[in-house]
């Protein structure tokens, strides 16, 4: 027997009766902040529609006492409907937009998936961080995934499309969840959108911030599994993950020099940070049959917000994506 909820979104297994237009928030029972509060998912329900475009939010990341509770270098909680009302959440991106006829995500159902847990929606512990006095910071991105994926396949158990997109945290939040959300719709055709979200090779992500990940994060139990030799470089996540899905499509969107992303990795001039980036596609991207990349000269973050005006190679971000869920056989990087 399936229970359903007062939103409409299914309590247990078994498919939803559709939900009314617009966005609706939904508390989900074993999500949670870093703060210890709940928090849930919204949802924008395309009735009789079989795709699916799953957004990770982002907001920064925080590894330590300094970064979590000093510099603050990550949004925190609590997220609940309150904070979803106030966000203008209609128009968090152009993607989300199903009046532009050109838009290759307007026939999808939408759902958001807020960040308030400073870990890249890759954690998996409650830290303890000395601030005057042991201070909880619950990195619980991951678990809050894993309770969300029961009641997307409640609602929806049978899709012909799985979109995984997010930016910036949201776009690493994408691609270290991909692996989990994938296997739950094997049938389906899924792709993967990371924007602003690289994975640089080696020591582009600092070893100290890596270890910090593994530590206070337990980033191992998501990334270990797929890749035991990302410890030391997590760009090599990206081959492990087309080895697996060798049919599936998957992008990273960027800019050449972005400046918030070099900023975190500590990598101070923006000619350093594009010569990692360029080194990421070529030795890891660029030679696999499916992974592709959009990139855009100059210093901005994040893309998706401008898919529709955004152009490298002659496409717009959003031409160039529709490209890439068709199965365009001249689908390739751009901007490189």
């Amino acid at each position: 027997m399936v229970v359903f909820c007062s939103t409409g979104l299914a309590c247990g297994r078994g498919s939803a009766p559709a939900m009314p237009g617009g966005w609706t928030w939904i508390d989900i029972p074993g999500m949670g902040c870093d703060d210890g509060s709940g928090t849930g998912i919204a949802v924008d329900q395309l009735p009789g529609s079989s795709e699916l475009f799953v957004y990770f939010m982002g907001g920064g990341a925080c590894w330590d006492a300094s970064t979590c509770f000093v510099l603050n270098t990550s949004v925190h909680g609590p997220y609940g409907k309150a904070q979803w009302d106030a966000s203008g959440a209609p128009t968090i991106t152009p993607v989300l937009d199903r009046a532009r006829a050109t838009n290759p995500f307007r026939n999808a159902s939408y759902v958001f998936i807020p960040y308030c847990t400073g870990d890249l929606h890759a954690g998996n512990n409650v830290a303890a961080y000395d601030v005057l006095g042991p201070r909880p910071f619950a990195h619980v991105g991951r678990r809050n995934v894993e309770a969300l994926l029961p009641r997307l396949l409640a609602t929806w158990p049978a899709l012909t499309r799985v979109v995984i997109a997010g930016s910036s945290a949201g776009g690493y939040g994408a691609t270290l969840n991909y692996d989990l959300l994938r296997r739950a719709y094997p049938d389906a055709q899924v792709a993967l959108v990371d924007d602003a979200g690289p994975l640089l090779e080696g020591d582009g992500i600092p070893a100290d911030h890596r270890a910090a990940w593994y530590a206070n994060w337990h980033l191992g139990d998501v990334v270990d599994p797929l890749c035991a030799d990302c410890r030391g470089d997590l760009s090599r996540l990206y081959p492990a993950l087309v080895a697996k899905y060798p049919q599936d499509r998957m992008a990273l969107l960027t800019s050449l020099q972005d400046q918030t992303i070099r900023t975190y990795f500590l990598i101070l001039l923006g000619i350093d940070f594009e010569q990692r980036l360029r080194a990421l596609v070529t030795d890891r991207l660029a030679p696999t049959a499916t992974f592709r990349t959009f990139a855009i000269p100059g210093e901005s973050h994040t893309l998706l917000g401008g898919v529709n005006t955004i152009t490298s190679g002659g496409l717009t971000l959003e031409a160039w994506l529709g490209r890439m869920l068709t199965g365009d056989p001249g689908w390739a990087t751009v901007g490189l």
